[in-house]
């Protein structure tokens, strides 16, 4: 039995890459808009390679990319 791997790397770079983008906040002055849409993109496309892959945890850190700029946004608020 012939194991795929590609799946899994390319789960694990996208999102990698939406965790990444919260970096841009601090470099550029909108990137709070280029952090939500990134994220957004990432998110969706990690939870269709999730869903291929029949992985439920795999699906719980998709949906978790999806809500963390709204909480990053909110905790933001509340700090300052």
């Amino acid at each position: 039995m012939e194991t795929k791997k590609s799946p899994y790397v390319m789960y694990w770079i996208i999102l990698g890459v939406g965790i990444l983008s919260f970096a841009m906040p601090f470099f550029q002055e909108y990137g709070i808009i280029t952090t939500l849409i990134l994220t957004f993109l990432c998110s969706v496309f990690s939870w269709a390679i999730a869903i291929g892959l029949e992985k439920r945890n795999y699906m719980y850190l998709s949906v978790l990319l999806l809500v963390s700029p709204w909480l990053f946004l909110l905790s933001r608020h509340f700090i300052n």
